[in-house]
């Protein structure tokens, strides 16, 4: 009988038989499989529709936060639209209550007419005025004739009785 074979060594008579082990492969450097690729490409497919729905999220938002604003100012601006609408129909109010106060085209051409007598009025008063003065001076001049007048007769009067008295 033969003797068995070292261990680890075939048989005699059988070919060798040859057991490579491979040492495992970095995971880098293994090459893709058609299966890798597929799931590659659904999880961008994922992560593209993700972005895609966060970016429209975010538009919202920002049309919504601008849309607040825009509805914050118009409404600041509205009451502010409001409060001065309100001012000038109280200066268009106090404007209409004086212009109510003010007189009429009539009253003015009433005025006017008055105005126009009394004038013409003054007019003859002067007249009269100048007509009186014109009198007074006569009567002055008058006056004073008279009082030169006296004044010669009762210097002559005087004259007359200092001579009668002396006569004797």
């Amino acid at each position: 009988m033969q003797e068995p074979p070292p261990p680890g060594q075939p048989p005699p008579g059988e070919p060798v038989r040859r057991v490579v082990t491979e040492e495992p492969l970095d995971d880098d450097a293994r090459p893709a499989t058609v299966g890798d690729v597929r799931g590659l490409r659904r999880w961008l497919l994922v992560t593209a529709v993700w972005a895609i729905a966060a970016t429209a999220i975010a538009v919202i938002a920002l049309v919504v936060a601008n849309d607040a604003k825009d509805e914050e100012e118009r409404a600041r601006t509205a009451a502010e639209l409001t409060r001065i609408q309100r001012e000038l129909s109280d200066r268009i109010e106090e404007l209409e209550g004086r212009m109510d106060e003010l007189p009429t085209s009539d009253d003015v051409s009433n005025l006017d007419s008055r105005l126009a007598d009394v004038e013409q009025r003054l007019g003859r008063i002067g007249d009269r005025l100048e007509q009186q003065r014109t009198r007074v001076d006569e009567v002055e001049t008058q006056v004073e004739e008279l009082e030169t007048q006296i004044a010669e007769v009762g210097a002559t009067q005087t004259e007359t009785t200092e001579t009668t008295e002396t006569t004797p």
